[in-house]
């Protein structure tokens, strides 16, 4: 019997919101990873052939064709086998081969993967969801219990608590400027340059306000609300191309990234106004540092390498297109 999925609590002293799911622990885990078992290629559950250890498939890519559940994908979806929550919560592996991480795989592959984001997005949010967040832990220091590079998707009832601060801080921005924050953001990093990792129709950045070092953020030119209406080719290269840049600088550390888009019945349609509010994005935050009591109990990070040091080893380190 699988375990059960976790329950959604909300504090009442603070207000934030909490799964508690103590059977996420029975996951299993890589050799150096902290679990109670310890796969390896040979019996990971996310390689070609191995595809009965996993519940049945909720989409794939199979460009020879191929039944379900059987080898032949390049990239394939299914329901994690121990969900944060019940219908909530899927995996998508990213490639058949066990050890090549995103920003090593070609760009043709890496855009098959976006645009898989963007299809169960979609997907996950016709069917009710109120926020689809699309996340990638990378090493076991990040939290990844796996080796097999994946992603996870998350639909959650409720709109996460950090996308709705950033909701909120677009909004006050756009009801006093009457702009978009993100948009005047990217052209201010723009024309300064300091924090410019690169630029094009997907900018990379470091914060001026970086949580942690070398954390990234990368975000579309362009006004753009939703990802799923991105060019995943687009998106595919830039992502890649940070990823590369990071993995460099910062000699393959682990890290944690996710996107966010606008939440479920954020949109509105084409001709309403105002406009969207919201400007899809990626942030990445390496997992460099560990967070200690001062940032957990007072909410403020605390960065060791300055924004614009990082900015530029970063530029140095960008791989070609």
């Amino acid at each position: 019997m699988s375990p059960g999925p976790g329950v959604l609590r909300r504090d009442p002293l603070t207000g934030d919101w909490t799964i508690v799911a103590p059977r996420r622990d029975e996951r299993p885990h890589d050799a150096g990873a902290a679990g109670p078992t310890t796969p390896g290629a040979g019996d990971c559950p996310f390689c070609e052939g191995h595809e009965h250890l996993t519940p049945p498939e909720v989409d794939a890519v199979r460009p020879g064709g191929g039944a379900a559940d059987g080898p032949g994908w390049t990239v394939r979806v299914v329901p994690n086998k121990f969900p944060v929550l019940e219908g909530g919560h899927e995996v998508v592996i990213h490639s058949p081969r066990h050890d090549v991480p995103l920003h090593r795989q070609p760009l043709d592959e890496v855009t098959a993967v976006v645009a898989m984001y963007q299809r169960r997005a979609a997907a996950l949010s016709a069917a009710g969801a109120a926020a689809v967040t699309v996340i990638l832990n990378q090493g076991s220091a990040a939290g990844a219990s796996l080796v097999h590079p994946h992603s996870q998707i998350f639909a959650t009832p409720i709109v996460p608590p950090v996308l709705m601060r950033e909701l909120e801080q677009l909004r006050r921005h756009e009801l006093k400027y009457g702009r978009c924050l993100l948009c005047d953001i990217i052209g201010t990093v723009v024309d300064e340059g300091s924090l410019l990792v690169f630029d094009g129709p997907v900018v990379a950045w470091t914060p001026d306000a970086a949580r942690w070092p070398y954390e990234l953020r990368l975000a579309p030119a362009a006004h753009e609300p939703d990802v799923v209406d991105a060019d995943p080719g687009t998106l595919a290269a830039a992502l890649r191309r940070a990823l590369g840049a990071l993995a460099a600088a910062t000699a393959d550390a682990p890290f944690n990234a996710w996107l966010h888009t606008v939440p479920n019945g954020q949109a509105g349609e084409p001709n309403d106004e105002p406009r969207p509010t919201f400007h899809w994005h990626v942030e990445i935050a390496p997992r460099l540092t560990t967070l200690a009591g001062f940032e957990l109990g007072t909410g403020i990070g605390v960065d060791t390498v300055e924004p614009t040091v990082a900015a530029a080893r970063l530029r140095e380190a960008l791989p070609a297109l």
